[in-house]
């Protein structure tokens, strides 16, 4: 006789789970922007959401950067990569796939190495153990949230969106250098350092041979633009 083959029981890949996540992380933390897969060439993170902290007086932003497994990787292991995201993130997460709540060991782990935890059980989303706040890498928060479609204003020091990266327009939102055309248009504006430019290319930080390519660009707000620079330069 032939024997039976066991069916074996498969659980939904992770990316099931990232559009569920993706709207808690919308409504438990009034994120004005969340986004899926999102990262840089050195690391990509599942989900990831944007949210205003400042109050009135200021334009502070919060990373928040979440890990997505499906119960069956090793707790550790999971902590580990969920920590890695502190690089880019002020809040990281590891948001696990379990009908269980998370041992007191488990809970250890994740407090020591400082990160919080989600559980995901069928719809419910709960939020077991906040994260500790980081001060990410500084470049590397900034590129992310380029890729986003966000940059930071050099007056201001807010966040702001620069276009729509997910479009193909990456600065749709900004004229480059031209502060006429920002007014007109109630865009911001994008410039470049060639400075702080030159002095990388001179010590082969950025740029080879005889390239003269200028990297380093900064960002200024509509609301700058209109408020603040439409007075120095009026329009003719």
């Amino acid at each position: 006789m032939a024997k039976k083959r066991k069916l074996v029981e498969s659980k939904p890949l992770e990316k099931t789970y990232y559009k569920a996540v993706e709207r808690w992380l919308t409504g438990h933390f009034s994120c004005f922007k969340t986004a899926i897969n999102k990262g840089l060439r050195l690391g990509r993170i599942d989900v990831i959401g944007l949210r205003d902290v400042g109050g009135d007086l200021s334009g502070d932003i919060e990373t928040i950067a979440v890990e997505v497994k499906r119960g069956s990787t090793p707790f550790a292991n999971a902590c580990g990569q969920t920590f890695g995201y502190s690089v880019y993130a002020n809040r990281v997460y590891l948001a696990d796939v379990r009908l269980k709540a998370f041992t007191q060991e488990e809970i250890f782990i994740a407090s020591h190495l400082g990160i919080g935890l989600i559980q995901i059980k069928g719809r419910i989303r709960t939020e077991v153990l906040s994260s500790p706040y980081y001060d990410p890498i500084a470049k590397m928060q900034l590129r992310l949230l380029e890729a986003l479609g966000f940059g930071r204003c050099q007056l201001c020091d807010s966040v702001f969106q620069i276009g729509h990266p997910e479009k193909g327009k990456a600065y749709s939102n900004l004229s480059r250098e031209k502060v006429h055309q920002a007014i007109k248009l109630s865009r911001g504006i994008m410039f470049w350092n060639r400075e702080v430019a030159d002095r990388k290319r001179r010590l082969g930080i950025r740029g080879e041979g005889g390239d003269e390519t200028t990297y380093e660009r900064r960002f200024i707000c509509p609301d700058c633009v209109s408020g603040v620079i439409s007075q120095l330069s009026p329009i003719e």
